[in-house]
């Protein structure tokens, strides 16, 4: 596996306990697409935690372009708007075993992305998948401002 230039800390706008991946396998900027991976915990098997896994994995993507393209701003803040076609194909993950996720962001610009993510098991197995919609404003500041009014 590569070393990649930057920890999930500088793509994330989260920290520990909270980021729920544990790190990044593959990116193509090019192709628009990120391969995360986690070792699911046992307070984490149910299965509806995979849409914080594609959410976290989406959002990786778009904090490495940005680092990318602005080495030293921060990863800026997102906000997952909603899911379409989710599909959880298993009532729970195995704690202590390792999922991959598997994202590429179908549709973006400088605020918006369509993300289709997939979790595949450690035999490769589909076991959850998703299109995720986020919105990540430019100015966090102007926005949260904006939603006190």
């Amino acid at each position: 596996m590569p070393q990649l230039p930057y920890t999930l800390e500088d793509l994330l706008p989260h920290r520990a306990p909270m980021i729920l991946i544990d790190g990044i396998e593959e990116v193509d900027l090019e192709a628009k697409t990120l391969t995360a991976f986690v070792t699911v915990k046992p307070e984490w098997s149910k299965s509806h935690v995979a849409i914080e896994f594609m959410a976290q994995a989406s959002a990786a993507l778009a904090g490495y372009a940005d680092k990318v393209r602005n080495p030293g701003q921060a990863a800026r803040p997102g906000f997952l708007l909603g899911t379409r076609k989710m599909s959880l194909r298993i009532p729970e993950f195995e704690a202590g075993k390792r999922y991959t996720i598997e994202v590429r962001n179908e549709f973006g610009d400088d605020e918006a992305g369509s993300f289709s993510c997939v979790v595949k098991d450690w035999n490769g197995n589909e076991v959850a998948d998703a299109i995720m919609n986020a919105y990540r404003p430019l100015n966090i500041e102007d926005f949260m401002k904006g939603l006190q009014q």
